[in-house]
């Protein structure tokens, strides 16, 4: 604390001490911005259930309309294309943000000292999803990997068969 002119201030690290410029989510029990930071970890939460619960109800009505419309093979394909991507997308950012909201509470409540954590998080993991995201949605990609994933299998099983074809000449 500080005082200039008999009008006392309290200096607020409100961005953290290291050279990410992110909001600091690791507060201590005594940092004047804890409640704002639960409030924002909480609004985080609350939106990935949100979502989450939403992609279900998306993932469930394509089902009930997968099994209206089993006879048409090219709608059967696209809405178990549609569930794959839901469920990736759910699970990437369950994988993201999940761990990071807990860490931040146990960081919060002095459960877990997680300051060496913070650069992973906020140079790493919360990016990924970032990054994740747009990549998921677009077609493109999946087809790369699907392809990719062809192709390695192709190439064991080319391999497999051709190492017992020659074995039992």
């Amino acid at each position: 604390m500080f005082s200039t002119d008999n009008v006392s201030y309290r200096k607020v690290h409100f961005y953290g001490n290291d050279g990410v410029c992110l909001f600091k989510y690791f507060v201590s029990p005594t940092d004047p911005q804890r409640i704002y930071s639960w409030l924002i970890l909480s609004i985080n939460f609350t939106c990935f259930i949100v979502i989450t619960v939403s992609y279900v109800f998306i993932n469930v009505a394509s089902l009930d309309q997968g099994k209206n419309l089993s006879h048409i093979q090219h709608i059967s394909k696209r809405n178990r294309r549609m569930q794959r991507k839901i469920s990736i997308i759910i699970a990437t950012d369950f994988c993201c943000w999940v761990p990071f909201v807990i860490i931040c509470m146990l960081h919060s409540l002095s459960i877990l000292d997680a300051t060496p954590w913070y650069g992973l998080f906020s140079i790493v993991i919360l990016p990924i999803n970032s990054v994740i995201n747009p990549l998921l949605y677009d077609n493109t990609i999946l087809t790369i990997f699907g392809k990719l994933y062809q192709n390695c299998c192709n190439a064991i099983y080319n391999r497999v068969t051709c190492c017992f074809a020659n074995r039992f000449r």
